[in-house]
């Protein structure tokens, strides 16, 4: 199995995913739109709730709906991408640290993802 560098903003790498687990990430839409969403953003420490809102507006989810967005990411996606390594979560001022990962870019230039990324 080939692993794929996940590197910090300074270049180092902090870990190595493989291709199962990237297309395992993003065969969901909405992990792609949160992984395109913190691929557009230059900072790669962003608050939380700035991603699932704009996920959450473009999927056309208000309400309830939003609210079901952000517990469902929290247990099930977001442990996900922790997992891959290519996000951290900081509980303590809810917000995430994305790590830069060409493969995953890559994938979703492929699909398109980008084109619909929702924060600039």
């Amino acid at each position: 199995m080939t692993e794929h560098p996940i590197v910090d903003t300074d270049g180092v790498v902090r870990a190595a995913c493989d291709l199962e687990s990237l297309f395992r990430l993003l065969a969901d839409d909405r992990r792609r739109q949160v992984a395109a969403t913190l691929e557009a953003i230059t900072d790669d420490c962003v608050d939380l709730e700035v991603v699932l809102a704009a996920v959450a507006a473009a999927n056309g989810d208000s309400g309830p709906a939003r609210d079901d967005w952000r517990v469902e990411f929290q247990h099930v996606h977001l442990p996900m991408f922790e997992d891959v390594g290519v996000m951290e979560y900081d509980e303590h001022d809810g917000t995430v640290r994305w790590y830069q990962c060409d493969v995953l870019t890559n994938v979703l230039e492929a699909v398109g993802a980008n084109r619909s990324a929702i924060v600039r």
